[in-house]
């Protein structure tokens, strides 16, 4: 299980996905709001200290339990179209704005390499909100054992293209470098892209990279539909 704060994505979660809800945790009956109809979710009613300890973004509002299931192993599929997302980022908060992005740019899936941080930590949720409910996720190996029979690699990196003249092909993985670390070594024969930036800053934060990258793939998409 995991907790999802925050007044939007509670009512989201309760709307959208009640079978991922288990339950509402307040300190105050005051504070709930009408549950959708035919709701019967189970209310626990804290102190307010207990309350605050688990309120760990000081929201004040009441908090959902809900499920958080491993996702299955990531399997290449030779047949699945658009983008495949490869996450490694160990900062929890990276990674749910990252799965965000996958979710509003409509990527094939998301894959969680082992380095990453898990996508229901209470930074990621409070970055990624209900859209870890909207977008299909997989785990992976770790990024150093990355390898894709006949799926294209395209990794952001400075050193690489730039990605506004790219042509991205029907299906492909999108992987972004480590916080610090980067690319390993054998992994530099892919398509390395880079985002153009102003060169006093070396590099761009890693799930805004991502943000970046998978805009400009939707872009030319719906250039492509019109």
């Amino acid at each position: 299980m995991a907790l999802l704060s925050g007044q939007k994505y509670v009512k989201e979660a309760l709307e959208e996905f009640p079978q991922q809800c288990l339950g509402i945790i307040t300190y105050s009956l005051e504070l709930l709001e009408p549950q959708p109809l035919g709701s019967n979710l189970p209310v626990y009613l804290l102190r307010s200290n207990l309350f605050r300890a688990l309120d760990k973004h000081n929201t004040k509002k009441p908090i959902l339990a809900i499920k958080a299931p491993s996702p299955n192993p990531w399997v290449e599929d030779g047949h699945e179209r658009g983008c495949v997302l490869f996450l490694p980022f160990q900062d929890p908060a990276n990674i749910g704005a990252a799965i965000r992005s996958g979710a509003a740019f409509g990527v094939n899936s998301v894959v969680l390499l082992s380095e990453a941080a898990h996508p229901f930590h209470p930074k990621s949720l409070r970055a990624s909100g209900t859209s870890v409910f909207r977008v299909k996720m997989r785990n992976g190996p770790s990024i150093s054992e990355l390898f894709l029979k006949g799926l294209p690699l395209l990794v952001l990196d400075p050193r690489g293209k730039d990605i506004s003249n790219y042509t991205f092909p029907d299906s492909f993985g999108l992987l972004a470098g480590l916080e610090g670390p980067g690319i390993p070594d054998r992994l530099r024969g892919a398509q390395f892209l880079s985002i153009p930036i102003d060169r006093k800053i070396e590099s761009l934060n890693a799930a805004l990279a991502v943000g970046i990258a998978l805009y400009q793939w939707r872009i030319v998409q719906l250039r492509a539909e019109a």
